[in-house]
């Protein structure tokens, strides 16, 4: 399980140091040392263990390839996907579509979300959490009750 959030820096190479609580899933032999990362939703990118990452595979396989909004999303999930090695240091590197997308910033927010990680700019992590914040307490009430 993932949790938390860290701030951290992409360097001049596109490097990105994840956080070394994240990174202990990795270190299960069973394990590869990478992360599955693709487009995720409002403005973010999504990084998922191997075992995950299956699974969600087989979730898009699922759904019918006559629907044209299956098919839409398809080409932006699985073109945008990358396979990020975890070098000995902790770091990936960062494609460039994926900075470009995250609009070239010099710092990242690492969210942790259970089975996944979201890497957001700072401006857009802060605006999520605002927009989050307004039905937090009556989903929470929901989740929550006895």
């Amino acid at each position: 399980m993932f949790f938390g959030h860290h701030k951290h820096a992409v360097d001049s190479k596109g490097r990105l140091s994840i956080p070394k609580r994240f990174l202990e899933p990795l270190a299960e032999p069973s394990q590869p040392r990478l992360f599955f990362g693709t487009r995720g939703l409002e403005q973010c990118i999504f990084l998922f263990l191997s075992a995950d990452w299956q699974q969600i595979v087989q979730q898009v396989r699922q759904a019918s390839l006559g629907d044209d909004r299956v098919r839409g999303f398809s080409r932006t999930f699985f073109s945008f996907a990358r396979e990020l090695a975890v070098d000995g240091t902790g770091r990936v590197l960062l494609p460039p579509e994926y900075r470009d997308f995250l609009g070239n910033e010099k710092e990242v927010v690492l969210a942790g979300v259970d089975r996944r990680i979201e890497l957001w700019t700072p401006p857009a992590w802060e605006d999520e959490l605002r927009r989050g914040q307004a039905g937090y307490e009556v989903f929470a009430r929901e989740i929550f009750r006895a």
